[in-house]
């Protein structure tokens, strides 16, 4: 098998691209060598793509219950649209990589880019990973994401509290706390505190999440508007 044309070349180049904007350093290079010519290759997890005669994008199931064995042969010429939308749907369900801890890690610190500082550790036993979130801009939220095996995450800040979502390898909390995390660095808010629970407001009002009995309580119903990281 010959090495890959250049243009197909740029194409995977273009794929690989696109996947590191998706999981960050999620995102191994791999080489492939089949006979005695290398291919390139990269791999997410359980995903695996590799430039061939086709577009070739394989998942092996790994530590996750629901991703199950796939294999694609995509054209170069007119299906690479198809391949990274197959990289975007996986992502979105914060599957792929070596573990959910990685890729909420590498989405995180995507969105937050050079607004703010993200701080990974993984030296507290109780947790997966620890995440440190703190904003350059004035106004705005800082706050730490801890992440249990099991897809629990808890989102914590001196202004919210002790917010707790998922577990029991359910999606839905993940996709919660996401929508919790985006609408701290990307949107402005308020949150709004009572004596019995804490929830995340719009500007206009709406709710984001809450009630949560876990988070910051007063005896004054309060409202802290805050200013989103850019």
């Amino acid at each position: 098998m010959p090495p890959i044309p250049d243009a197909h070349l740029a194409a995977f180049n273009r794929l690989m691209l696109r996947a590191r904007q998706l999981f960050g350093n999620a995102v191994r290079e791999e080489l492939v060598a089949p006979d005695t010519h290398q291919l390139p290759s990269f791999r997410v997890g359980d995903l695996m793509v590799i430039g061939e005669q086709w577009l070739v994008v394989a998942i092996t199931p790994g530590s996750y219950p629901f991703v199950y064995a796939r294999r694609w042969e995509f054209d170069w010429d007119s299906d690479l649209d198809e391949a990274i939308a197959v990289l975007e749907s996986y992502q979105k369900r914060f599957l792929l990589a070596p573990s959910a801890g990685d890729i909420f890690a590498a989405r995180l610190i995507a969105l937050v880019g050079s607004d703010g500082e993200v701080d990974v550790a993984t030296d507290q036993p109780e947790f997966d990973r620890s995440l440190t979130v703190r904003p350059r801009r004035s106004g705005a939220i800082p706050f730490k994401v801890h992440i249990i095996s099991g897809y629990l995450i808890v989102i914590y800040s001196d202004h919210l509290g002790w917010w707790t979502f998922g577990g029991d390898y359910k999606s839905d909390g993940i996709a919660e706390a996401w929508k919790v995390i985006e609408q701290l660095v990307v949107r402005s808010g308020i949150v709004h505190s009572t004596r019995r629970f804490s929830q995340l407001l719009t500007p206009e009002g709406d709710v984001v999440s809450g009630p949560h009995s876990d988070g910051v309580r007063t005896r004054r119903t309060q409202d802290l508007h805050y200013a989103p990281y850019r």
